[in-house]
């Protein structure tokens, strides 16, 4: 057996024999022990009763500031400005201990002098329910009466608190919209002002169409009259053609059209005044048709223009009526808010906190149990101290 495992041998007994010479101090300490815990906790502590009240959350703030449907950038704009953060549960759970809740309670049942903000809040514990919306408000005291009315008008001073958030928020957001909304109002008033004055002047762009359907009715008319003498220019043409290589045959009365003199004269000469007054015709015509179709040109440019200018303002009072309608929408939206409960929207008293008869403190086995640890730590730690301090007297 080597030198160390003899001295270790030697080290362990000694150690047993040291427990076991000195077990009447160590079980005398240990049994102190438990005698005080057991006075501590029978006789001394006073019961402990935790109550507590649930509050769910939900997301109607949210939902509000959401229960329209965006048709536009000004839309998205106004929402923007008005709408309420997003409160999550945890959001909720760390407004509660707020110092707005706080002191509200405090000053409610008249708490001002026994507790200040911070030592009233530690006494409050939170606590939220995995995979719910469901918020815990707890509190231990000794008079589970008061905790239990403590509580309750925590959770309330909560939702309320809640609700003068909101309404703030709703209030500020609300006249802003109101002041931007007058002014949209008066560009939407003007727009329609530079209209009616456009619309006003002589000549529109409905009584340039109009002109120029008519225009267009004359020259298409003139055309096809055109097309006719074209055809029956050739006729006379052929004709005229025929009868110079046929020999005359006697003279004949004609009756000249532009004079209204009756003239001899043979088939030929007739074709020719003819188709000269035909040429004449065309000419005429054409001219007429180059004439309609300068006015058709000058008529289409002014009302390209008119409509161009009818257009744009069009769109400007377009735009202006529909930036004003949704300041007006998102105005009235806001004015609801402000009067609407939506602190009680948001949060729901579940169950509120009643006074128990069953105390959660002292845990007077748990204490027993701890006594009789630290007794027989502190019964060994005596023990090795004395034989200790013997040995190198």
């Amino acid at each position: 057996m080597s030198e160390n495992q003899v001295m270790e041998e030697i080290s362990l007994r000694e150690l047993i024999e040291i427990l076991i010479k000195r077990k009447v101090l160590i079980v005398g300490v240990t049994i102190a022990a438990i005698v005080l815990a057991g006075i501590y906790s029978f006789f001394i502590a006073k019961p402990q009763y935790e109550v507590e009240m649930i509050l769910m959350a939900s997301n109607s703030s949210e939902n509000l500031g959401n229960n329209t449907i965006s048709t536009g950038n000004v839309e998205n704009m106004l929402d923007a400005i008005s709408k309420y953060p997003s409160m999550n549960i945890e959001t909720y759970k760390q407004q509660i201990k707020t110092p707005a809740v706080i002191n509200k309670t405090m000053e409610d049942l008249h708490l001002e002098d026994e507790f200040t903000i911070e030592s009233f809040a530690r006494k409050i514990t939170l606590e939220t329910v995995k995979d719910t919306q469901l918020i815990k408000i707890k509190r231990t005291s000794t008079d589970p009466e008061r905790a239990a009315m403590i509580v309750n008008r925590v959770g309330e001073n909560f939702i309320e608190v809640v609700s003068d958030n909101i309404r703030k928020r709703a209030t500020s957001s609300s006249e802003y919209v109101k002041a931007q909304m007058e002014k949209e109002k008066d560009y939407y008033d003007d727009a329609l002002l530079e209209q009616k004055e456009l619309l006003s002047q002589p000549r529109g762009a409905s009584e340039l169409d109009l002109e120029l359907s008519a225009k267009l009715g004359q020259i298409t008319s003139y055309k096809s009259q055109l097309n006719d003498l074209s055809i029956r220019e050739s006729a006379l043409k052929s004709a005229i053609e025929v009868a110079k290589s046929s020999p005359s045959k006697g003279s004949s009365i004609v009756l000249n059209r532009e004079s209204g003199n009756i003239l001899i004269d043979d088939s030929t000469r007739i074709l020719k005044i003819e188709l000269a007054e035909l040429e004449a015709s065309r000419d005429t015509m054409n001219t007429t048709i180059e004439g309609l179709q300068k006015e058709i040109e000058d008529i289409q440019v002014e009302l390209q223009d008119k409509k161009h200018k009818e257009n744009i303002i069009a769109q400007k009072v377009d735009i202006a009526q529909k930036t004003y309608e949704a300041f007006v929408k998102k105005y009235e939206e806001l004015r609801v808010t402000e009067s609407a409960q939506i602190g009680e929207a948001s949060i729901t008293i579940i169950s509120k906190a009643y006074p128990t008869t069953v105390p959660v403190g002292p845990r007077k086995a748990l204490n027993l149990a701890i006594a009789t640890v630290l007794g027989l730590m502190l019964g060994v730690f005596a023990a090795f101290f004395i034989e200790y301090w013997k040995s190198t007297e």
